[in-house]
């Protein structure tokens, strides 16, 4: 069976009689009906919507999420992960060996991803999300392998479009921007610097425009320290289990994540450096990308403008699930120097699948158990959380 049949049979059985909703997934919800009725974005009760970025409940809007909730969210995020495993699935192929037991792995790991089951369970941006990243990677990395302009220009509007799906997008296209530079730097700025310049802007406007009409109309939230932020320390080992969770069984913390876990987040940056230099230049772009993603997602924990904890870590971090697993697959290479070392790493890759087996079809299962959410727009004033 092939792994993208796979991806879809564990989504068709995790979604069971319906979503999941959370309290933001009621806005997502009325300004999808206040689009699609009056061409407005609109919260439950009558104001605004601004607390999270536009594009999503225009997409519900548009598959028919005013009339048919359920089946709109279920038939988009079908697509969206669709989309987002075949673009992560074609870029591993462009940048891991042929012989490296990590790219014939790959698929299959993509398809397991727990994170990204979860997240396309609720009615969250997420998923659309981690499809338009995939997007943009890929036409980005076939625009500077053939330097055609058709590929910039999709890479473009997908980078448009990433900051209106999450605000989130536009700490992606910062770290593109430094990936870009320190990865590439001034051999290929130089000649498509006017190019990649305006690429880059132009990805920016849309989302830079959001921020500044939401901060215009006197409703955003204020940049205020947060006095249990750790001064980002535990936001980062919160981001650092969760990773290292993708990789190997972790009992779930009933309180804090441990600061310890800021070890293991390092030794697994260590890794996913390796396979930076083992994927070329393109390879430190993914690498640049995620550094400065988590980073700026900890900066927002610190100034009140992003959540924490290990499901919000995790939810966060599901768009980096596909150039985290195509480093890991990098560094694989250089362990796989010699025909011995090859047989015994693709035995423990054998064997290693087991876990991701094993918690994606725990993870199906519980979320196939789950009774599904009315999807009824309950009158409410206020939001405690930005995306």
């Amino acid at each position: 069976m092939p792994p993208a049949a796979v991806l879809l049979g564990l989504y068709g059985y995790s979604w069971g009689r319906g979503p999941l909703a959370t309290s933001d997934s009621a806005y997502y919800l009325a300004a999808a009906r206040s689009w699609a009725g009056a061409g407005q974005l609109l919260n439950p009760d009558g104001s605004p919507y601004t607390f999270w970025a536009p594009l999503y409940p225009v997409l519900l809007a548009v598959v028919g999420a005013a009339a048919t909730p359920a089946r709109a969210v279920g038939l988009l995020h079908a697509l969206a992960l669709l989309v987002g495993w075949a673009g992560w699935t074609w870029l591993g192929r462009q940048l891991l060996r042929p012989a490296n037991p990590g790219r014939w792995v790959l698929p299959w790991v993509l398809a397991l991803s727990t994170p990204w089951l979860v997240a396309a369970k609720f009615v969250w941006a997420e998923t659309g999300f981690l499809a338009l990243f995939a997007l943009y990677a890929v036409a980005l990395y076939r625009y500077l392998e053939q330097r055609q302009v058709s590929w910039l220009l999709l890479a473009t509007v997908a980078g448009i479009l990433l900051p209106l799906q999450r605000s989130s997008g536009l700490f992606l296209l910062a770290g593109a921007a430094a990936g870009l530079t320190v990865g590439y730097g001034w051999r290929v700025w130089r000649p498509q610097r006017g190019a990649l310049l305006l690429h880059v802007a132009a990805s920016a406007c849309a989302g830079v425009a959001w921020q500044v009409a939401v901060i215009r109309s006197g409703l955003s939230i204020p940049l205020v320290p947060n006095q249990e932020a750790a001064w980002g320390l535990q936001a980062l080992s919160d981001f650092g289990f969760v990773l290292v969770r993708w990789l190997t069984p972790l009992p779930t913390p009933t309180k804090l994540v441990p600061l310890a876990y800021l070890l293991a987040g390092g030794a697994l940056a260590v890794a996913l450096s390796r396979g930076a230099a083992a994927t070329g230049r393109f390879g430190r772009v993914l690498l640049l990308t995620s550094v400065v993603y988590i980073g700026w997602h900890v900066l927002a924990n610190v100034l009140s403008r992003g959540a924490a904890g290990i499901h919000d870590g995790e939810r966060y971090a599901g768009v980096l699930f596909g150039p985290v697993c195509i480093l890991l697959s990098g560094a694989l290479q250089l362990r796989s120097s010699t025909p011995l070392r090859h047989r015994m790493l693709v035995l423990a890759l054998l064997l290693w699948l087991a876990y991701p087996v094993t918690r994606v079809l725990h993870n199906a299962v519980r979320l196939h158990k789950q009774p599904p959410a009315t999807l009824l727009v309950p009158q409410t004033t206020r939001t405690s959380q930005k995306d």
